[in-house]
């Protein structure tokens, strides 16, 4: 039983070892799963969510940029109404759509979820209503409506929604940060946890050795001995065979069969297996250790990628700053100036220059002197420019370091600069500009020549605008000038009725308050201009059917003014019409006060005529029927002949100024200029008036020596009997007709006195009017066609004289003509067989646009010039056979097709001619052909009058010298 006992107790000995190691080999197992398996949750844990922000955080990255381009390609068409640009930004709103789309379908709180909701929200506001409103102000140039749509709440919000997207993006960067330091933290709260777990094995590895011996006891103490020496020795030299193998020999008990030995060889087994385990153990901390490195791996590159995504971001701000700094001008200077600045910023250049590859070489500096600048730009078409314009391509040229680019460094240091030339290329692939940066010590690296050719292609589309831009402003300032050139008073409303457009003619006509701001709708505009009509009840009702809609086709009023310049105005409109859709009416204010008061002239003409006619026609036929049927006695005869032949000279007389003013108007009167003493001519006059009025007392009187001048005598005649005539006629009580010949600013004057009836002054302005005459009952006695004075007036033009008239009611008139002496310098005037001379302040306009032609007279006769108009070849070389003026403005397309090459040719052919100024002025641009022809200066239509008479300046300036 006792051995039982022991066998029992033996038993339970290697039982209860058996159960520690058990437990222990258990506990390792155990503790190297739960680690292994905590090492890949936390492992699968941080990729998931590290990959849903990742890609939250690229999706709200290309949701700003969508933004972006849509706010871009929005102001890009408000700007310059571009269809394409329209287009980009709608499918920048489609591609946005996408994307929240995209983001929608992932894990997202409810933070994310109202986040997407407002740019759906926005996106279908902004395209469905606000965009489509802003293009309609846009396209109908209503600049302050566009204004108030950008400044309101919905214009702003897409600024408000591209911030709250940054916001976001910031979100997700610093989750990323916070999972890499969560990460960070982790690997060495593991780290800790292998060493505490290696640790604990130990520990309980030793408390078990200590259980095992005390349980044999003091009666085993040299085996206990033993199996503290083998203990100690496993301390010292852990896991090691060599040791293991001398612990088997310390034993010594493992030849016996008693408990001894059997615990020994128990012991024996039991180190053997510790062995064992502790080399297992061994490979998985040398696994743990791998997974470690693997970690640290893995750590590094999170790192990596968090500065790649830091220096993305700083990439991207700074674009999206350039980009808002080349949208927000459209001022060429600036806009340059903003392009070389940013473009030095961003890529640490120390200097650097912009330089457009076009005529006018505008160019834009950075940190360069001015004298710098000045050597650069004209050089600009050698040197690297040359190759980078051919090339299409960037040039990095090396080169030492200017003395104003060491600085304090030694010349003796080395230190090199680097120019980097960068073209900016147009849609067609040619070189319109380029940019030069300088960078002292460093090349600019490979990246960023890569991101600053990136920027030359945002700088081209912003180049592109602006010229789209500028082009169409110009094109808006010819149309206004063009506009403003129309006699007409030109209105533009759009399809509310809201005026948009006007010219200055229909500014004048409105009165003060009118002017380029005041912008009212029809109804408005009837409802000011009512007062001012005479009878309103017709304008009221015109008025009110344009506002109710009725009028769709082109109607028109007459009306009139009664304000302090009273006329008669015809008013008409045409609706305007775009694929169907009415979008405007044009109005259009014509003046037709001289056409009124002509058709009244002419009535009264006509009247006038017919008496005039009727009169001494049956005076002839009766005098005429008497002298064929009746005997009559030979002094009755005679008188009745005399009668007949003075009517007929009557008639003869008023059909001959018939002819002669028709003549004058159609260009078919000639005119036969030679030397004309007009005293001689003047006296002829007196003498032939006095033999025919026995009730006038005729004078004639020379205040000057200088009475010569170049004229057609008999015109200059015809001139002189209409108005001794006027005034024979107009004095009919008689009384004294003066001629007085004197000298006046270098001018002839003749003044022709009489001492009749006088002139109202009222009607002193109309009388060199055709068919004018003075409604006076007095006169209407007197009668008369109203040609003469028209008559003289014509023939002084010709002469390039005036007609003028004074008068004191009751008292008598005079009628004064003025023409131009020969200069004592030279013989203006005169023409020699050899060759003619000029007259400096006279000029021929051959223009065959009567209304141009009328705005550029005015100018030029406003500036001290005398100006002759000619509409055709033939009129006008006819003219230059008989002068030569001190310069010719000739246009190129002329009347009946003719062609102003072919007259500017002639001239320069001609050795009289030859050195004749010539201006042209046309709407073709042909300089090149005028320079080779010999042409002083070239004028392209439209512009303004006073460039031409600054041109003429210089022209007559240059040929007098």
């Amino acid at each position: 039983m006792a051995k039982r006992s022991d066998g029992d107790y033996k038993r339970s000995i290697t039982a209860r070892f058996a159960g520690l190691m058990l437990a222990l080999l258990l506990l390792v197992l155990a503790g190297a799963g739960f680690i292994y398996w905590s090492d890949r949750q936390t492992e699968s844990g941080y990729r998931e969510a590290y990959d849903r922000y990742k890609l939250k955080q690229y999706q709200m990255e290309q949701a700003m940029l969508h933004l972006n381009a849509i706010s871009a390609h929005s102001l890009a068409y408000l700007t310059v109404q571009e269809e394409r640009e329209y287009r980009a930004a709608v499918n920048e709103g489609e591609r946005l759509e996408r994307i929240v789309s995209e983001f929608a379908r992932l894990t997202i709180d409810a933070q994310e979820t109202e986040f997407i909701r407002s740019l759906e929200s926005f996106r279908e506001r902004y395209f469905a209503k606000w965009l489509p409103q802003a293009a309609l102000l846009a396209r109908n140039n209503d600049k302050e409506a566009l204004r108030g749509a950008l400044a309101s709440e919905e214009g702003r919000s897409l600024q408000r929604l591209v911030q709250e997207t940054k916001k976001q993006y910031e979100i997700y960067r610093r989750g990323l940060e916070e999972m890499s330091a969560h990460l960070a933290d982790s690997v060495t709260n593991r780290s800790i946890l292998l060493i505490a777990y290696v640790a604990g094995i130990v520990t309980v590895s030793g408390v078990v050795i200590l259980l095992a011996a005390r349980n044999f006891g003091l009666p085993i103490s040299r085996l206990a001995a033993g199996a503290k020496e083998i203990a100690a020795t496993a301390e010292r030299f852990p896991l090691n065979s060599k040791h293991m193998e001398a612990r088997n020999l310390a034993i010594g008990y493992t030849d016996r069969k008693d408990e001894i030995g059997s615990l020994a060889r128990a012991m024996e087994s039991m180190m053997s297996e510790i062995q064992n385990k502790a080399e297992d153990l061994l490979a998985q901390n040398e696994e743990l250790l791998a997974q470690q490195d693997e970690l640290h791996s893995q750590q590094e590159e999170l790192t990596k990628a968090f500065i790649r995504a830091e220096e993305n971001e700083a990439q991207l701000r700074r674009r999206n700053e350039f980009v808002e700094a080349l949208a927000n001008t459209l001022d060429r200077g600036e806009l340059l100036g903003s392009i070389i600045r940013n473009l030095a910023l961003i890529l640490k250049a120390d200097k650097g220059i912009i330089i457009r590859l076009t005529a006018d070489r505008e160019y834009a500096a950075f940190g360069l002197s001015q004298e710098a600048i000045c050597r650069f730009a004209a050089t600009a078409d050698e040197g690297p420019i040359v190759r980078v314009k051919e090339s299409r391509a960037p040039y990095l040229l090396e080169r030492p370091a200017s003395p104003s680019e060491l600085g304090y460094h030694e010349p003796s240091s080395g230190l090199r600069a680097f120019d980097f030339y960068l073209p900016v290329l147009n849609s067609d692939g040619q070189a319109t500009a380029c940019i030069v940066l300088t960078r002292v010590g460093s090349p600019l690296s490979a990246d960023e020549q890569a991101e600053a050719l990136a920027f030359a292609k945002q700088i081209s589309i912003s180049l592109d605008k602006l010229e789209l831009y500028e082009k169409a402003e110009r094109q808006r300032q010819m149309v206004q000038t063009t506009l403003d050139a129309l006699h007409e008073g030109v209105q533009l409303t759009d399809r509310e009725g809201t005026t948009v457009l006007v010219n200055a003619r229909w500014i004048e006509m409105m009165g003060e308050k009118a002017d380029r701001s005041w912008n009212p709708t029809i109804e408005q505009y009837g409802a000011y201009i009512q007062p001012y009509v005479k009878d309103p009840v017709p304008f009221e009702r015109f008025i009110a059917d344009i506002v109710d809609g009725q009028h769709t086709e082109a109607k028109s009023i007459v009306y009139e003014w009664k304000g302090l310049v009273k006329r008669h105005v015809q008013m008409y409109y045409e609706p305007l019409y775009r694929g169907g859709e009415r979008i405007g009416t044009l109005f259009v204010h014509r003046d037709v006060t001289q056409e009124r008061e002509m058709d009244r002239v002419k009535s009264e003409f006509v009247s006038t005529v017919s008496h005039e006619l009727r009169t001494p026609l049956a005076s002839v036929l009766g005098f005429a029927e008497l002298l064929l049927y009746k005997e009559l006695a030979p002094e009755r005869q005679k008188k009745y002949v005399r009668t007949i032949h003075k009517e007929a000279s009557r008639l003869t007389a008023l059909i001959n100024d018939f002819l002669d003013l028709q003549r004058m108007e159609s260009g078919k009167q000639t005119y036969d200029f030679r030397q004309v003493n007009v005293m001689t001519l003047v006296q002829e006059v007196m003498e032939m008036h006095q033999v025919a009025s026995s009730d006038h007392r005729f004078e004639w009187l020379q205040h000057t020596d200088e009475t010569e001048v170049y004229a057609d005598a008999d015109k200059l005649k015809q001139a002189l009997m209409n108005l001794v005539g006027n005034a024979v006629k107009y004095s009919p009580n008689g009384g004294t007709v003066t001629a007085v010949c004197s000298e006046e600013n270098g001018q002839l004057r003749i003044d022709v006195t009489d001492q009749g009836l006088g002139i109202p002054p009222e009607a002193l302005s109309g009388l060199f009017s055709k068919f004018y005459r003075v409604d006076n009952s007095d006169r209407r006695e007197i009668g008369g066609t109203g040609l003469g004075l028209a008559i003289v007036k014509e023939i002084m033009d010709v002469h390039k004289g005036r007609a003028l008239a004074s008068s004191i009611y009751g008292q008598g008139s005079t009628f004064s003509l003025l023409l131009p002496l020969p200069a004592r310098s030279i013989s203006r005037w005169r023409l020699e067989a050899a060759a003619s001379v000029e007259r400096a302040g006279e000029v021929y306009l051959v223009e065959d646009d009567s209304d141009f032609a009328d705005l550029l007279a005015d100018e030029l006769e406003a500036s001290g010039y005398g100006v002759s108009r000619f509409s055709s070849e033939e009129t006008a070389l006819k003219a230059l056979e008989q002068y030569i003026p001190g310069a010719i403005i000739l246009d190129l397309v002329l009347e009946r097709g003719t062609d102003g090459w072919r007259l500017a040719e002639r001239l320069k052919q001609d050795e009289r001619l030859r050195d004749l100024p010539i201006i042209v002025s046309s709407a073709l641009e042909e300089q090149e052909r005028a320079r080779r022809l010999g042409v002083s200066e070239y004028l392209v239509k439209p512009y303004s009058p006073g460039k031409l008479v600054e041109a003429l300046k210089r022209v007559m300036a240059d040929h007098s010298i």
